[in-house]
């Protein structure tokens, strides 16, 4: 009798070691998985964040490239002209030869201006983001689309904070214009005490959905970027009536 009892004893040890390894095997293997969903969690965002880096180095040498063509063919060439007329007039001392030399200094006036616009809109910093806003709706190369600013309360930014708003509104009307066949675009801008809600929307075909899954879209990109600069989240989604729609929310302090 009594090595009965032992040998139950000595099963029910085993049995409880037994159950002990498997709890721990099982703890230990929840762990790993975890860990390995983790890592896989942080290798996507890391991913993310390069195709995004990736998108603003592109983006920012495409500008540049831009940037330096235009100095180099149109101010460059312009310049060039300017100095071989100033040398024809001076060689032949002939006041009159000065009057087409004053027009090519004009045209050149108005091509760098357009390129200082582009870089920092004088607009933008007279007169605040609003306004730039209107003159770039205003400026859109085409009649076919009406855009319009609706409960619009311009927000208390930073330059370089309007700047980059400005060019995420820039990003969102050009994707309008090449992609989304619409008639129709409406922004919003609401200030809240603590978040800024900007509401942009066309009236066009929508997203395509494979890019609205992934965002991953060079305009869509660019946008993310910009936004992720100013502590922006945003959110694109096709509404059921139809039409482009991205939201962004910036966190404030305002009191």
């Amino acid at each position: 009798m009594e090595g009965k009892v032992i040998l139950l004893i000595i099963i029910g040890t085993i049995g409880v070691m037994l159950m002990a390894f498997s709890v721990v095997f099982f703890v230990l293997l929840y762990r790993r998985k975890v860990l390995e969903n983790q890592l896989k969690i942080q290798e996507i965002k890391n991913k993310h964040q390069q195709e995004m880096l990736n998108a603003t180095l592109s983006s920012q040498e495409t500008e540049r490239s831009r940037l330096g063509t235009e100095l180099h063919d149109s101010i460059g060439a312009m310049l060039s002209s300017i100095k071989l007329n100033l040398q024809v007039a001076k060689r032949k001392d002939k006041v009159e030869l000065l009057d087409p030399i004053m027009g090519h200094l004009d045209e050149t006036i108005v091509h760098v201006r357009n390129i200082s616009h582009q870089m920092m809109p004088l607009i933008l910093k007279k007169y605040g983001l609003k306004r730039a806003i209107e003159d770039l709706f205003l400026k859109m190369p085409t009649e076919d689309i009406v855009a319009k600013l609706i409960d619009w309360e311009d927000p208390k930014l930073d330059e370089e904070d309007s700047l980059i708003l400005y060019r995420i509104i820039q990003e969102l009307t050009n994707n309008t214009l090449k992609h989304s066949e619409a008639s129709r675009i409406i922004l919003s801008c609401q200030q809240q005490k603590n978040k800024i809600t900007i509401r942009y929307g066309d009236n066009g075909q929508g997203f395509p959905a494979n890019v609205l899954q992934k965002s991953d879209g060079m305009g869509l990109l660019n946008v993310k970027t910009r936004a992720q600069a100013i502590g922006a989240q945003t959110n694109f989604f096709n509404s059921k009536a139809g039409g482009a729609h991205v939201d962004l929310v910036i966190p404030t302090s305002i009191d």
